[in-house]
């Protein structure tokens, strides 16, 4: 369904552990698979994976990091957050925080602040 990835992710995630390689996959196959309109591209300015909607352009993107991974939603301040989960204090970006042995945020959380992102 989604491929091996777009141009430059096996680089992206070559500079991270394998769990955290790991993380990234899934985290990026629940983003698709909730959502396959979306398109994607590595920005490695930023060592992420940015998703973009045909109609609502870039949403989000997923970025590995030493310990962890976070989603970050380009107008995350502007969203709902039913669960309180989403980190961050700038003016526009909200992030959930994944870690390979953590159980919150869950997928179903990605995907419920995923489609808040589009909506």
């Amino acid at each position: 369904m989604t491929g091996d990835g777009p141009e430059g992710l096996e680089e992206l995630l070559d500079e991270h552990c394998a769990s955290i390689g790991a993380l990234t996959r899934h985290l990026r196959e629940v983003i698709l698979s909730a959502r396959p309109e979306l398109t994607e591209r590595v920005y490695r300015g930023w060592n992420g994976l940015g998703f973009h909607h045909p109609s609502r352009g870039y949403i989000a993107a997923v970025f590995p990091r030493a310990d962890s991974v976070a989603v970050g939603f380009e107008h995350g301040a502007d969203l709902p957050d039913p669960h309180g989960l989403l980190e961050g204090t700038g003016k526009r970006v909200r992030y959930l925080r994944f870690k390979p042995d953590d159980s919150a945020p869950t997928h179903e959380h990605l995907i419920e602040y995923l489609d808040l992102a589009v909506a």
